[in-house]
């Protein structure tokens, strides 16, 4: 009779343990994702808050910041000059003429949103960094090379969500 009562004592312990736990287990997985999600949101905000400083606040060389597709198709002109096949992918050069009287710059290109190389399939690649801001003289142009790992045939590079084709006459 002991050893039962013992059993039935212990049954019931092990019952209110894992009731106990799961209520644990809820309140530690309900404060994790609330900090998570706060984390994540407090993120987002540092980030908007940068880009809007950048845009809205003169830089010290008072160069015009582009970081989207509607400043970027307004300011800049793109063609693809050249594609190579590489060890690592493709090796896209960009020409990037500066439409403007002041000084351009590309920022934020390390976001996948920003540089992007569509194949002939239409899968998406991203650009192997690293990322640095590319500067446009006023009137002028500049050639950058970014490095995608692809295998299939490139067919168009997208720079802030703006597509540029690539000419079959460019690939060596």
């Amino acid at each position: 009779m002991k050893k039962i009562i013992f059993i039935l004592g212990l049954l019931i312990s092990m019952v209110s343990y894992s009731e106990e736990e799961s209520n644990v287990t809820k309140a530690v997985s309900s404060v994790v994702s609330g900090v998570v999600s706060t984390g994540k949101n407090v993120l987002k905000g540092i980030k908007e808050g940068i880009d809007t400083g950048r845009k809205d606040g003169k830089s010290i060389d008072e160069a015009l910041i582009i970081y989207d597709k509607e400043q970027f198709e307004k300011n800049v002109k793109a063609d693809v000059l050249l594609v190579t096949k590489a060890e690592d992918g493709y090796r896209i050069t960009v020409g990037l003429k500066n439409e403007t009287e002041q000084m351009i710059r590309l920022t934020n290109l390390h976001e996948q949103k920003s540089l992007q190389l569509l194949d002939s399939e239409g899968f998406s690649v991203f650009a192997l960094g690293p990322f640095e801001d590319i500067n446009i003289p006023q009137k002028s142009a500049v050639k950058s090379t970014f490095v995608f790992p692809i295998d299939g045939k490139p067919k168009a590079i997208k720079i802030y969500e703006n597509e540029i084709e690539i000419n079959d006459k460019v690939i060596k």
